[in-house]
């Protein structure tokens, strides 16, 4: 192998081959640093693209969940490109640094202690406390400022929102945004599969729209918004069983990696490998496959058992779990198997094949819950391809 080229999954590349954008995403003499996040900036903005249109198709708005990249500077000018109407995110910190003309909705809660910064930061928030609205409304003013409120609505699945059966706390709720005069009520809107793994179906899609003509008809006001529709939500939209009044959306996974783990299906008319993980294997070595000496707990304090099958090639990645579970991980080669992990190792089986070598760099397809921890830690490199 010379310098100028390395391995990845028995192939060789140059290593200009890729046009790689981001700081510190390589050393001066231009060398690829690991672990990285690749992002392929066509295959994303196609699966944006493709999920805007066919909320468009039916009228709907297609809201774009940032929270999975953090909101990444450089991916967030594709979406500034594409046709997704609204931007979201759980936190405030991800929408208070974007410029962009689209609307910042807040989909976590607002905590008391941020109430200046979702006011500065977003236009429109999910809320579900009366003291949460009477701050807003607080801070709204001195901003001089009108803030949008979606009602949050718990169908079920037992995470945020007031319970549907309680209208009496939903009218309290509503009242306390309607009397509010720097506070709009823009509509009604649900999480579902999160916590609970509830499905979206027409009941709880009715339930919802019920819960909305109650409000509209007990204070006499219009709601523009239903949202209810999320990644969970895409074998109704496929099929176009979702009642036209729900006509809000907030959606990540399905963009993001064309995957529903609700459901647990792949999205074949989306890219699973618009995102992808690689990490450079630093040691391979011939050792027996259990643990040798009296045996405790390990870093995590927990007990781990490992079987007998003999000597193994086993290869160490420079990744642990401070970056990402591997369990969330998907080898792009099905012989590598993973053994374990530390805090800043991964180890893996390499099944005795001699295809590999240290420095040789293996490609990883990822779940959401991998995209996550991947963007959020400060040692993983990201870079758009």
């Amino acid at each position: 192998m010379n310098s100028g080229q390395c391995r990845l999954s028995g192939f060789y590349f140059s290593k200009s081959y890729a046009i790689i954008k981001h700081i510190n995403s390589e050393t001066d003499e231009g060398e690829l640093m690991y672990p990285r996040v690749e992002c392929n900036r066509k295959k994303l903005l196609q699966n944006i693209e493709i999920v805007a249109r066919m909320m468009h198709a039916d009228h709907k708005i297609m809201c774009a969940v940032v929270k999975g990249f953090c909101a990444d500077d450089g991916l967030m000018k594709i979406l500034e490109e594409s046709e997704c109407d609204w931007l979201a995110s759980s936190r405030i910190e991800d929408l208070a640094k974007l410029q962009t003309h689209k609307t910042r909705f807040l989909i976590r809660l607002s905590q008391p202690c941020e109430i200046q910064d979702v006011i500065a930061g977003s236009e429109v928030s999910f809320e579900s406390e009366c003291k949460t609205i009477l701050l807003l409304q607080e801070e709204a003013k001195k901003q001089n400022k009108t803030h949008g409120v979606m009602l949050a609505i718990d169908m079920g699945d037992l995470r945020e929102g007031i319970f549907y059966k309680n209208l009496a706390e939903i009218d309290e709720t509503a009242a306390m945004v309607l009397r509010s005069p720097n506070l709009k009520l823009l509509g009604v809107g649900t999480n579902l599969g999160c916590f609970g793994g509830v499905i979206t179906d027409q009941d709880n899609m009715q339930g919802l729209i019920d819960v909305a003509a109650h409000i509209e008809k007990k204070f006499s006001v219009k709601l523009p918004y239903i949202s209810g529709m999320s990644t969970a939500a895409m074998e109704m939209i496929e099929n176009k069983t979702m009642p036209l009044q729900v006509n809000h959306g907030r959606f990540g996974e399905a963009w993001l990696l064309g995957f529903d783990s609700v459901d647990n299906r792949r999205l074949t008319y989306l890219h699973d490998d618009a995102f992808l993980f690689k990490a450079q294997i630093i040691e391979i070595k011939d050792k027996p496959s259990q643990p040798i000496g009296t045996i405790g707990g390990n870093a995590f304090g927990q007990h781990v058992e490992f079987k007998d099958h003999g000597i193994m090639k086993r290869a160490l990645l420079a990744f642990g779990t401070q970056d990402v579970e591997y369990e969330y991980l998907i080898p792009s080669d099905d012989n590598i198997e993973f053994i374990g992990a530390s805090s800043d190792h991964t180890i893996i089986n390499l099944h005795g094949s001699d295809n590999y070598e240290v420095g040789d760099v293996l490609t990883f397809k990822l779940k959401y819950h991998a995209l996550l921890h991947l963007y959020t830690s400060k040692y993983v490199k990201k870079s758009i391809v």
